[in-house]
């Protein structure tokens, strides 16, 4: 992997790697894929897709609440009491 160029890399979790032949190579953990240029192109839309379709936690508009909420040994000691 010495002649591959490295496209990208995210540490702790792969790389894009392209060799002399013009195959593009994604490492990741324990699997490779390997793509001709034109297939890479097709992958790279199709996570772009994904990934705009993907769930992510939406932002509330405002500020945010602040309940307060009494402690388990704080609702003991009332019960004790009555």
């Amino acid at each position: 992997m010495d002649d591959h160029t490295i496209l990208a890399t995210e540490e702790n979790f792969g790389a894009v790697s392209v060799c002399p032949g013009g195959i593009v190579h994604i490492n990741l953990a324990h699997v490779t894929l390997k793509f001709l240029p034109s297939d890479f192109e097709k992958f790279c839309d199709l996570i772009a897709k994904a990934k705009l379709r993907s769930v992510r936690p939406m932002r509330t508009e405002g500020k945010p609440k602040l309940q307060v909420v009494p402690s388990e040994a704080s609702s003991e000691d009332n019960t004790e009491e009555s």
